[in-house]
């Protein structure tokens, strides 16, 4: 937050595509950042949707031309919440403006334009990020941090299993065209090569299968994997064919001692059923949540313990995948969020935006998700879509 004569002035950010998401960001920063943002501007050619938007959020300026509100001498943050055939675009004339830059997944179409905006935003000394929400969420985090430790050995397997609506997509959206949205892959599929890199690393190979419609000319369920080191294999199932109420969402990982399982694309639930000894329960119940109020302020997490079975004397000793090791206990745990999701997404955007102002503060180098993390789930992405088989 810059100091202007001596007092502590919010940083002005400006909104360009006035759509769902961007009432999302709206709502967040209003709710969560009044003291450290300013709603400076809103940008849509839809002007009935400025209107309403200026009305109910007290909204400065609205523009129609994204040119205009790049050029806004006011604004220090534009954030880009358009489809995304637009995001490099618009991107790129934010940071040849000289504009911090907080995109929207997947950020481009390509993968030559994710690294030019990468290119441009060192060369200029800017500060960008993408919103990758679930890198946010503190279930995912607990996760991360379980990963890194390695109590529960390696990772073998991990599944998605993703069934999302289509009830409000008609076959007109610009959801389904590939020349706008990417297909399933980049405009969806990111979020979660996002994840599995940051817990795995990149793959050294991928492969898909695209199922068209019957009678229609969209691809509305996809299926890949990708091939990690180890051999560690994840899998993704991206289904849009369900009404919104009846949505489902599944990430499933598997270790040589633990089988873990986060529910909800907005995660709310970590199920974790581990054999472990009282040190790594310790670990568990213990030190994951010693400051977990830090991984997403306002987010809270309950945890709740089920012991499945007791181990004593020689039943403590256990073999798998040719190793020995020692388990007093088989426990399954829970780790719930308390807050409903849709806040804590919005609070995910609030945060992914904060982090972003502490980099361009200089309280940190970079944002903790940069483009460079866009770039690489762009990779798979394209990657998959590159070696499928439609049917």
């Amino acid at each position: 937050m810059p100091l202007r004569g001596g007092i502590i002035t919010p940083i002005d950010i400006g909104i360009i595509g006035a759509g769902w998401i961007c009432e999302m960001i709206l709502d967040s920063l209003q709710k969560k950042g009044k003291d450290k943002f300013n709603l400076t501007a809103v940008c849509d050619v839809n002007t009935a949707r400025l209107q309403e938007l200026k009305s109910k959020y007290a909204i400065d300026k609205i523009y129609t031309s994204a040119d205009e509100l790049i050029k806004d001498s006011k604004t220090e943050i534009i954030v880009i919440a358009t489809p995304p055939f637009l995001h490099f675009e618009m991107g790129k004339k934010a940071l040849e403006a000289g504009k911090h830059l907080f995109l929207e997944k997947p950020g481009s179409l390509t993968v030559e334009q994710i690294k030019e905006l990468v290119d441009i935003s060192s060369r200029k000394g800017l500060k960008a990020t993408i919103d990758y929400v679930m890198r946010r969420n503190p279930l995912y985090i607990i996760l991360k941090k379980i990963c890194d430790a390695k109590i529960f050995g390696f990772p073998e397997r991990a599944y998605l299993e993703n069934y999302a609506h289509d009830d409000h997509l008609l076959p007109s959206h610009w959801f389904w065209d590939y020349e706008k949205s990417g297909g399933i892959w980049v405009e969806h599929g990111v979020h979660f090569f996002d994840i599995v890199n940051w817990l795995f690393k990149m793959p050294v190979k991928v492969q898909a299968i695209n199922f068209v419609r019957k009678g229609e000319a969209l691809i509305d369920r996809v299926y890949g994997f990708s091939l990690h080191e180890g051999n560690v294999v994840i899998s993704y199932y991206h289904s849009f064919t369900k009404p919104e109420a009846f949505e489902k969402t599944s990430f499933h990982f598997i270790f040589d001692r633990a089988y873990a399982k986060v529910n909800g694309w907005i995660p709310e639930k970590l199920e974790i059923e581990a054999l472990l000894n009282k040190e790594e329960e310790e670990f568990l119940t213990k030190t994951l949540l010693r400051n977990s109020d830090d991984y997403l302020p306002g987010v809270n997490i309950d945890i709740n313990c089920n012991i499945l079975a007791e181990y004593k004397g020689d039943s403590r000793f256990f073999k798998g995948k040719g190793k020995s090791f020692t388990a007093s206990r088989r426990v399954k745990f829970e780790f719930s969020l308390k807050q409903d999701r849709w806040e804590v997404y919005k609070s995910s955007i609030f945060k992914g935006i904060e982090d972003l102002t502490e980099a361009i503060k200089g309280k940190k180098e970079s944002p903790e998700v940069t483009l460079e993390d866009a770039l690489n789930s762009l990779k798979i992405a394209r990657d998959l879509e590159k070696n499928s088989i439609k049917i």
